[in-house]
C-alpha cells in the first residue's frame, strides 16, 4: 500500500497551534525542517491566517466571530463563514465549496472579495501564496559539481507566460522584467511555477541583478562548507533581500552588484 510521505493539512494547522501531542509534534516539526514541500504548504496556511485575520479587521460588521483557541479555530470560523447567514455572501457560496478539499483556500476567497487586492503583483519580492519556492533534494557535493555557467537557467516561454497571468501582467514590457527563479537551479530550485515570479530587471534598488548576486554568494558558502544547503534555500526563499542585507552588510545593494549580468530579461 502506497502512504502519502507528507503530513496532511490538518496536521499542519494543529503544529501551528501547537495542538500536536508528543511525539507527533516532534515528529512534524522535524519532518517539515527538511520536507520544502510541507514547510511550504504550512508558511500558506499561516498566510492565510493572517490575511483573513486582516480582512476581518476593516469587515467586522459582517464576518463571523473569530473565536480566540488559535489558527485552527480561525480557519473553522472563516469555513463557518460560507453559511447563509447574510444574502450578500451568497454569490461566492459555490466557488467556497467547491474549494473545501482545502481549507485554505477560503480565506483567501474572503480576503480577494472584501479587498479586492491586486493579489501576485509584481516586485522585487515574490507574492508567497503564489511563489513559496520549490526544489529538489541535493547534497553539497550535488550543489557544488555543476559549474553555475551550465546550470542552465532559461524558463520556457509558455511557462513565463503563465507566470506573467498569475501576477496579472498582461503585456510585460520587453527588458523590464526577469521570470526568475525564488530558489535558484544552482542553488537546488526547479523549474516549477511555484518557484517563479516576475522580478524588475533595471527598475528600482532591488532588481533580480542583484538577486543573482546572492545567489552565486551563497552557493559560495554551500561549497566553502560554510552553509548547508537548506539553510542556503530557506534564507533565499523566505525573504532574499533580508538575506542580502545580512550576508553584504549593507542596507542598500552594493554598486557593483547593481550592474551585476548574469541572466537574460525578459524579451
Amino acid at each position: 500500500m502506497h502512504l502519502d510521505p507528507h503530513i496532511p493539512d490538518e496536521e499542519l494547522l494543529l503544529a501551528l497551534d501547537g495542538e500536536l501531542e508528543e511525539p507527533r509534534a516532534a515528529d512534524v516539526s522535524r519532518h517539515v525542517r527538511h520536507c520544502w514541500d510541507c514547510r511550504a504548504r504550512q508558511m500558506r496556511l499561516e498566510q492565510a491566517i493572517g490575511d483573513y485575520m486582516s480582512v476581518r479587521a476593516g469587515a467586522a460588521d459582517w464576518l463571523p466571530a473569530i473565536p480566540a483557541e488559535g489558527p485552527t479555530a480561525k480557519l473553522k470560523a472563516a469555513i463557518a463563514a460560507e453559511q447563509p447567514a447574510r444574502p450578500r455572501l451568497a454569490w461566492w457560496r459555490p466557488a467556497l465549496l467547491a474549494a473545501s478539499a482545502s481549507a485554505v483556500l477560503v480565506p483567501f476567497a474572503l480576503l480577494l472579495w472584501v479587498s479586492g487586492s491586486n493579489v501576485g503583483t509584481a516586485g522585487p519580492l515574490p507574492d508567497r501564496r503564489l511563489t513559496p519556492g520549490a526544489v529538489r533534494f541535493l547534497s553539497s557535493q550535488q550543489v557544488c559539481r555543476v559549474p553555475l555557467e551550465d546550470e542552465g537557467r532559461m524558463v520556457p516561454a509558455d511557462l513565463a507566460q503563465r507566470v506573467f497571468q498569475q501576477y496579472r501582467i498582461a503585456n510585460p514590457k520587453p527588458g523590464a522584467y526577469e521570470v526568475d527563479y525564488l530558489i535558484s537551479p544552482a542553488l537546488g530550485g526547479t523549474t516549477a511555477i511555484e518557484n517563479l515570479w516576475p522580478v524588475p530587471y533595471a527598475d528600482g534598488v532591488w532588481t533580480s541583478r542583484v538577486k543573482d548576486a546572492l545567489e552565486d554568494h551563497l552557493r559560495t558558502l554551500v561549497c566553502e562548507g560554510k552553509m548547508d544547503v537548506a539553510t542556503a534555500q530557506r534564507e533565499i526563499a523566505t525573504d532574499w533581500i533580508a538575506a542580502y542585507r545580512k550576508h553584504f552588510r549593507t542596507r542598500l545593494p552594493v554598486a557593483a552588484h547593481a550592474q551585476f549580468v548574469k541572466d537574460s530579461p525578459w524579451e
